[in-house]
């Protein structure tokens, strides 16, 4: 009789909404390995799956080590793993929730293998995946056949993810994409904080917007702020330039980039290059600043010139106006054209070069000085020259004698262009000239003419064609016998050909 009560009692027990599993047992380590059973509509012992199986059904509710597992049914084997289906939840302290269709936990390993419309959700951050293992102990979420992460305005998908409750940080492999309203980043290796909201990559990586295309291998993206650093091979690409660097720096609020260490700026409309080691760029105004080895390449024709500087400017203030600036130590270097000063400004909108401070040009055999020179390049080669104050041009009058030279001297100097070869020449205001006659090729002469203006004409090899004279010239013709080449020099003469660069590996050499 007490033997069919007992057996009794134990039948209504397992039925009750309020299902509760055997005591649990702690380890000597202090850890528990049995899953305790909350609550189940109904209980059912299956002893077709082993001797303590469990079949759970309805509102089936579980705990281990505070996380709290519900689920529409299950069996629970042993009490130590938990086979879970229908409307699947996981609670891990007050936020973070796993939801998903089917759920297996051993509470050995303290590891959850969820598939089918799996979801992990922590405050602002939403995890989707069809097939996703969740560390309990550690808050450690994995998904190896694709995923999307929702994070407010950022949308992230990879084949691969690992997010890292603890540190709020997530990893990401294979075909990793961030979209945002105002880019798309694209990566094969990818790290995003949730909490600083800073992505880093490893790898090849791309980030695309209506201004700009980045491309890098290494560095951090802070996509709250909109900053962010790029390395290896580091490349920033917009509708007209293309910057790279060592390292480049960028903040996008702002429209600023900093690049450091081989640098290389590409302006594609105006067909230019600067280099160097150091550069700032503003992106109102469009505006660049390079240093350290500072180099500007202009294609022009089948030529390039290129111009070295201590500081390099450049500008584009609006469509139809755009300037390089150099200062210090500036030296230019074309096949056919060459040139020294201290400070340049180049306007690329009209091809006027303009330089400052102690200027010199050096064209074939001719060297031109003045206070301040003008140079008017074209789109296919130099055009002409202006010659502002204390102006004098020298051409040596054999180019195996070096005393005796040709010169033209005054207070303005205009030069002309044909093919490349000089071949007019104004002189306004206290026009001087030396000029070394020649008798078939061989020098015998010297004739000095001061006047008010003169116009000379150049017939190529051959040297000067003709020279017209104006407001009562005065000129003196004298043997070569009777002159001295010293005193036939004129003033603020200066020879400067051993500061002349003859390549463009002499554009640093400072003499």
């Amino acid at each position: 009789m007490l033997t069919g009560i007992l057996f009794l009692c134990c039948i209504c027990f397992a039925n009750q909404a309020a299902a509760q599993s055997k005591v649990a047992v702690q380890q000597p380590n202090g850890k528990n390995k049995y899953i305790e059973l909350k609550h189940a509509t109904v209980l059912r012992y299956d002893k077709s799956l082993g001797i303590n199986a469990k079949r759970l059904i309805g509102d089936v509710i579980c705990e281990h080590e505070g996380a709290v597992m519900r689920c529409d049914s299950a069996y629970l084997y042993d009490d130590r793993k938990l086979e879970a289906f229908g409307h699947i939840s996981v609670i891990k302290g007050d936020s973070i929730f796993v939801y998903g269709d089917k759920l297996f936990y051993d509470s050995g390993t303290k590891l959850a293998t969820l598939e089918k419309n799996v979801r992990c959700i922590e405050k602002d951050m939403t995890l989707t995946t069809d097939l996703m293992t969740y560390d309990v102990a550690n808050s450690v979420a994995n998904y190896y056949n694709g995923g999307t992460i929702v994070n407010k305005e950022n949308t992230l998908k990879s084949k691969n993810g690992h997010y890292y409750s603890a540190s709020k940080e997530l990893t990401f492999h294979y075909d990793v994409e961030l979209k945002n309203p105002s880019y798309t980043m694209r990566s094969d290796t990818l790290r995003y904080n949730t909490s600083s909201k800073v992505s880093y990559f490893l790898g090849p990586s791309i980030i695309m917007s209506k201004q700009n295309y980045i491309y890098c291998e290494n560095g951090f993206y802070d996509t709250e702020h909109e900053y962010s650093r790029f390395s290896t091979n580091a490349i920033i690409v917009t509708k007209d330039q293309k910057l790279t660097g060592d390292s480049i720096y960028y903040d996008r609020k702002k429209g600023f980039g900093k690049a450091m260490k081989n640098i290389t700026i590409i302006d594609t409309t105006n067909k230019s290059i600067i280099t160097g080691n150091y550069a700032e760029h503003y992106e109102q105004g469009n505006r660049a600043i390079v240093t350290d080895k500072a180099v500007y390449a202009r294609i022009i024709e089948k030529d390039t010139m290129f111009m070295a500087a201590d500081t390099l400017q450049y500008a584009e203030p609006d469509s139809t106006h755009s300037y390089v600036r150099a200062h210090r130590h500036v030296r230019i270097f074309k096949k056919d054209l060459q040139g020294m000063c201290d400070s340049l400004n180049y306007s690329l909108h009209d091809s006027l070069m303009r330089m400052y401070n102690s200027p010199v040009l050096w064209a074939g055999q001719g060297q031109v000085t003045a206070k301040q020179i003008d140079v008017v390049t074209g789109q296919h080669s130099v055009k002409s020259f202006l010659l502002n104050g204390n102006a004098i041009l020298i051409q040596k009058a054999d180019s195996l004698d070096e005393e005796k030279f040709n010169q033209v001297a005054g207070r303005k100097i205009e030069g002309f262009f044909a093919n490349d070869t000089l071949r007019k020449i104004n002189v306004v205001g206290n026009a001087q000239i030396v000029y070394y006659v020649k008798q078939k090729k061989k020098i015998s002469g010297v004739n000095k003419t001061n006047c008010s203006e003169l116009t000379m004409w150049f017939g190529g090899d051959e040297g000067m064609d003709r020279t017209t004279f104006r407001n009562k010239p005065e000129s003196v013709a004298l043997p070569l016998a009777e002159s001295d080449d010293r005193e036939n020099r004129l003033k603020g003469f200066i020879w400067l050909e051993n500061k002349r660069p003859k390549s463009k590996m002499d554009l640093f050499t400072v003499h």
